[in-house]
């Protein structure tokens, strides 16, 4: 990848010529904040609102990002162009330099890069198998789940690396039992014509969950509450959905079975001809 041209700044320059000093704040103290972007076609999809909660994250984290939206939009497409991409994965990351080697991070300067990467989509047809996470989320008082920063992902590393062989992924539980979300996705789960998706309070309110609630699902009923592990057998079927990951329908979680549910199909479809018309 080191022939991939990345943004540092305000410069572009090759993925490899980009510099992070041993000494990064947000290297020892998860400080960043980040966007995971995709494009398909060479358009890129949901770039004003994952613009939009890059800022909300990065006012939480006290970030000054020294770029508009504009710019940040206009580097996105330009590297799109510039590496020869169209379907395509950009990321976009703010952090603290290394002025102060200390937690307190007294007189560090938010730093901004981004990078793109060819990423075909899935297309349809995923099937994902879970398994329980091995950590528990913790309490919303205990971490700024509103925001995509890098602390969140440390759990969803060391779960996802310890996860049994014939899983595809996590299934995050809290430490009263409720379904949280996977390593990296939200999940929906379906029972009849009524669909149900765990509240935000401990999961990122993700981009493509706000999709798929207001823009694929008109006028069915959607549920968003507490959804406690004891009930996931009496649903039938369910699936993640991100950035990354798109959309994929889960087939079972630890033992329990999903008989299967033609609006999972459906949402899938409908997901797949929205990103490309989009």
């Amino acid at each position: 990848m080191s022939e991939l041209i990345a943004w540092q700044d305000g410069s572009f320059t090759r993925t490899d010529e980009v510099r992070v000093s041993a000494q990064t704040h947000s290297l020892s103290y998860a400080t960043s904040v980040y966007e995971g972007i995709r494009s398909y076609g060479g358009s890129v999809f949901k770039l004003a609102e994952h613009l939009r909660r890059l800022r909300r994250s990065a006012d939480l984290f006290g970030h000054a990002v020294g770029h508009s939206d504009e710019e940040l939009a206009a580097v996105c497409h330009r590297l799109l162009e510039l590496n020869g991409l169209t379907d395509a994965y950009l990321k976009i990351l703010v952090y603290y330099d290394d002025a102060d080697v200390s937690f307190m991070g007294r007189g560090c300067a938010s730093r901004t890069a981004v990078f793109a990467l060819p990423f075909p989509s899935h297309g349809p047809g995923r099937r994902v198998r879970l398994a329980t996470a091995e950590w528990r989320r913790p309490p919303a008082a205990c971490h700024p789940y509103q925001a995509k920063t890098s602390s969140t992902y440390a759990l969803s590393y060391l779960s996802y690396r310890n996860k049994p062989a014939d899983a595809d992924d996590v299934l995050f539980l809290s430490t009263e039992d409720r379904v949280c979300e996977s390593s990296g996705s939200n999940v929906f789960f379906v029972a009849g014509d009524v669909v149900v998706t765990p509240t935000t309070e401990l999961a990122l309110d993700g981009i493509t969950r706000r999709t798929v609630i207001d823009e694929l699902l008109p006028g069915r009923t959607v549920q968003e509450r507490d959804v406690h592990y004891a009930e996931l057998a009496d649903f039938d079927g369910a699936f993640l959905c991100g950035t990354a990951i798109e959309i994929a329908e889960v087939e079972a979680v630890d033992g329990i079975r999903f008989p299967g549910s033609p609006l999972v199909a459906e949402i899938v479809h409908a997901y797949g001809k929205l990103v490309r018309s989009s």
